[in-house]
């Protein structure tokens, strides 16, 4: 009898554990779902590692200001500028904030897939949380109006027939327009100087000034009047400028810049979601296409899958030129 009870006692205690147990694990599961529904609570920083006035400071505002209103709470994201080593301070700042998903940032190819190469850097080019892709971002070969080629064919011509005449000014050693260029060198034979200058601004005036033959710059930049565009050295044309690109002269050669966004590494992914839906949807408003329009952007949409995989392709790519040019052995 008394061993009968004691059975009865033990099963009475494991049913009772079990009972407190699913009860902790619902508890913890509804404060968890609560956290996710309440998010956000307080505006997002989102983090442009460049300085005011350029096309990713430009083209981030008006992302941001559009996803704030798909945002939950009517919760708004601010725009913080943390420009420095061509991107990747405010990039780092990112890397160490809280994996709240509080804090984002913009970025260019320069500073996950340029950069990682050649800098001394806390992370790496997938330390990050891919959001997703946002817009293309041209990068242009600029000649003055009064320019004596009239196509990329004749300045080919030219450049051929006089190695290490002709200068261009880029915004950096190692920027997406410098391997641009340097990999248009190595696929042609061509022999061309690139000066580095401190941005795009410097780099338009250098060229309007004489210092330089051409600059690579942003369809923003293109005046009629006073330059024009000698050829598009991405890997697809655009639908929003005319502009010739290096397949249209059999040249395996040119790359697509855009301008993406990344999370802290460890953000939880039901958050990771929120933002990604916000910006997506602002992508698709017909206003915020007119507005990139403007710029010379376009909406070039990935979700954080396909994003990564960009990443990696040009972060493997840019390894054989920089290795071709000396930047790193």
């Amino acid at each position: 009898m008394k061993k009968r009870w004691f059975m009865l006692a033990v099963a009475l205690i494991f049913v009772l554990l079990v009972g407190c147990s699913k009860s902790e694990e619902t508890k913890t599961s509804d404060e968890g779902k609560k956290e996710d529904d309440s998010f956000p609570e307080k505006p997002i920083t989102l983090i442009v590692p460049y300085d005011t006035g350029g096309s990713t400071d430009t083209s981030a505002r008006v992302l941001a200001e559009a996803a704030s209103k798909h945002l939950p709470n009517q919760v708004s994201i601010v725009v913080e500028n943390k420009p420095g080593g061509s991107s990747t301070v405010g990039l780092t700042q990112l890397f160490n904030a809280e994996p709240d998903g509080y804090t984002v940032a913009v970025t260019m190819e320069t500073g996950v897939a340029i950069k990682t190469h050649t800098d001394e850097l806390q992370y790496e080019w997938d330390s990050f949380e891919e959001v997703l892709r946002l817009v293309s971002a041209p990068q242009l070969l600029i000649i003055r109006e009064d320019a004596p080629w009239q196509d990329f064919g004749e300045w080919l011509e030219y450049v051929k027939a006089n190695p290490g005449k002709f200068k261009y000014a880029h915004s950096g050693v190692g920027s997406i327009g410098h391997l641009a260029m340097e990999e248009l060198a190595s696929k042609t034979g061509i022999e061309i100087v690139g000066i580095p200058y401190s941005g795009g601004g410097p780099s338009m005036q250098a060229l309007l000034s004489g210092e330089v033959d051409g600059a690579i710059g942003n369809p923003y930049q293109v005046d009629d009047t006073i330059n024009r565009i000698l050829i598009d050295t991405g890997a697809e044309k655009s639908e929003l400028f005319e502009a010739q690109i290096l397949k249209d002269y059999g040249i395996d050669s040119g790359n697509t810049p855009w301008i993406g966004l990344l999370a802290t590494p460890g953000v939880p992914e039901s958050r990771l979601d929120i933002i990604h839906q916000a910006f997506k949807k602002a992508l698709e408003d017909p206003e915020v296409k007119a507005k990139l329009t403007d710029l010379g952007l376009a909406p070039y949409y990935a979700d954080s899958d396909e994003f990564r995989e960009v990443i990696k392709d040009r972060y493997d790519k840019n390894k054989v030129i920089l290795e071709a040019i000396g930047a790193i052995k």
